[in-house]
């Protein structure tokens, strides 16, 4: 008997196989399928994954490292928008178009200053007159308490006369009022969304600084105790 020819019963590429057998080794070799032995080295790895202690601190270290550089990239933000805010005064246009409108505006008031300088001269060089108000010295106290009083209301003095004339041009005919209401109603609508977006910034400024304090807090070495 010729020995070459006979199969060896041990080895899995001269195994006899039926015909399912025969169809799913060629689909694993063809990678329709995966093999067996690739399926086994899988199941073994997703088992020692769940029960190496090792494995689960490597999965909680590649966590913390993740988690680390989200916080990394959110305090290297906090710190953008801090020095943007130390430097807004040389860095944004509208800080140096105000700035620039206020360097004009004194300009042209010195400038008015020298051409009336001989007129402002002359006005210093006389001495002073004034119209003073008399009164007995009984009532110099009560007086005295008055004028602080009377600041105020002559500071809004041309608010209330602005007020004054513009209730005396306010007309109620052809739905004037409904087109104020309305106008009225659309601002405060406008205002109230305003001051709802301040407080959620001002609540995700908060969070974020006291996120990057405890970050720092964190990453402080501990003194060792001698």
């Amino acid at each position: 008997m010729d020995t070459s020819t006979m199969l060896n019963p041990w080895a899995s590429d001269q195994r006899p196989l039926g015909p399912y057998g025969l169809l799913i080794e060629q689909a694993e070799l063809s990678g329709h399928l995966k093999k067996r032995r690739d399926r086994d080295i899988a199941m073994a790895t997703d088992l020692a994954r769940e029960q190496s202690p090792s494995l689960q601190l490597f999965q909680v270290l590649r966590q913390i490292t993740a988690q680390r550089k989200e916080l990394d990239k959110v305090n290297i933000e906090v710190q953008c928008r801090l020095q943007d805010k130390e430097t807004s005064d040389i860095t944004h246009l509208g800080t140096l178009e105000n700035r620039i409108k206020q360097l004009n505006e004194l300009s042209q008031h010195l400038q008015t200053v020298m051409q009336h300088k001989g007129q402002l001269k002359s006005r210093l060089q006389k001495p002073f007159v004034g119209e003073y108000l008399h009164f007995a010295a009984q009532y110099q106290r009560c007086v005295a308490e008055v004028f602080p009083m009377l600041a105020p209301i002559l500071s809004d003095l041309q608010t209330n006369l602005d007020n004054i004339h513009w209730a005396s041009s306010f007309s109620l005919d052809n739905g004037h009022l409904d087109q104020t209401l309305d106008e009225l109603t659309a601002s405060l609508a406008q205002v109230e969304t305003g001051l709802q977006s301040l407080v959620q910034l001002r609540g995700s400024v908060s969070q974020m600084h006291r996120t990057s304090r405890s970050q720092q807090s964190t990453r402080r070495p501990k003194s060792k105790g001698r």
